[in-house]
């Protein structure tokens, strides 16, 4: 539901914008010449917990124009998401074997491990699918050792919200 208002909120600034014809473009005008900040400004807002709504950075790729680059932008973004979980994964796995994490699951989270050890794919699906931290969820499917075969399956779902957003971005233009 969040993820949805989310969504909303940020498409209707794009076209509010749009509609007041506020040349936005002109404004990133510079980060056309070189993406390669905005790549790396968004590879690290996915690792450290999706600072940063993808949506902004597809909103960005729109600017180029033709739908065969922006496609190829969008599922570069997705890569690099789908790339933070993965290595999230492993960040929960190195933390889910210290002193202070075996002595904070003994007291605080007694209730809470084996609900996500049981239900945690599941979680892995929701956060790839909706604005939940992914790499967040994905840390926490790493400390508690979710088989590695099927976070890596089911955190390809992760892929389905970027074509179903970057479609939503790519068309939500009124002019």
């Amino acid at each position: 539901m969040r993820g949805g208002v989310w969504l909303a909120v940020i498409l209707g600034v794009f076209i509010v914008l749009e509609v007041l014809e506020f040349d936005y473009y002109r404004v990133l005008t510079p980060f056309y010449d070189r993406p390669y900040w905005l790549y790396a400004l968004y590879a690290l807002s996915e690792f450290f917990f999706g600072i940063i709504p993808p949506e902004l950075f597809m909103i960005w790729a729109r600017g180029f124009g033709d739908p065969l680059l922006y496609a190829g932008i969008v599922s570069f973004l997705a890569l690099l998401s789908y790339l933070a979980g993965v290595t999230g994964y492993w960040v929960g796995r190195w933390v889910g074997r210290t002193a202070f994490f075996m002595r904070l699951e003994k007291r605080r989270l007694v209730k809470v491990i084996p609900l996500v050890r049981r239900y945690g794919i599941h979680l892995v699906i929701i956060a790839a699918l909706t604005p939940v931290p992914f790499s967040a969820t994905s840390m926490v499917a790493g400390s508690v050792r979710l088989p590695w075969r099927r976070f890596l399956l089911f955190a390809t779902t992760r892929f389905m919200r970027f074509a179903g957003y970057g479609w939503i971005v790519w068309h939500a233009s009124i002019k």
